[in-house]
């Protein structure tokens, strides 16, 4: 049996990590299962979301990169283990999609996603310089929908989901 002070000690430890995960973010960042926009019962796809200069902040851990962060609670631990998610970026000023991870000119732009109890997180990454405005979506794809689809290939994509802009 732990002594009470092991639990006081590992309810702070998580208490500061929930902390950490949702201190930067705003309720406009959060992606919730019911703003998302759910193509079936296994594939979740976000809206488009714009990140500009003022949404980009600098890294804790990385100072050399900016990161734009959300929580989506269909990327699960199951999805991360099993599944796929992938990400695309559109540029505010073309209708140009282009597939996550991207290089454009000098900058690239980059996403990871993982998932903590079942808390998922998205986050965007840029390095610095010159930061690249534009919109951002994410699909999440449990293993039983990740059927032989070119996940690269925003218009495939769209077609498959029948995702309508």
């Amino acid at each position: 049996m732990m002594p009470a002070r092991a639990y006081s000690f590992l309810a702070g430890v998580v208490l500061i990590g929930l902390l950490g995960v949702t201190a930067c973010q705003t309720p406009t960042d959060v992606v919730r299962p019911s703003q998302a926009v759910g193509v079936n019962q296994t594939v979740s796809v976000s809206d488009w979301i714009a990140i500009n200069a003022n949404t980009w902040s600098v890294s804790p851990k990385a100072p050399q990169m900016h990161i734009a962060g959300f929580v989506d609670s269909a990327v699960t631990n199951a999805v991360v283990e099993n599944g796929l998610v992938v990400a695309f970026y559109r540029h505010s000023a073309s209708d140009h999609i282009f597939p996550l991870p991207v290089t454009l000119g000098n900058q690239s732009i980059s996403f990871t996603y993982y998932a903590m109890n079942d808390k998922g997180i998205i986050s965007f990454q840029q390095k610095p310089g010159q930061i690249i405005d534009g919109e951002y979506r994410w699909i999440v794809v449990p293993k039983e929908a990740a059927k032989h689809v070119d996940w690269t290939n925003y218009e495939v994509v769209r077609q498959e989901l029948a995702l309508e802009e």
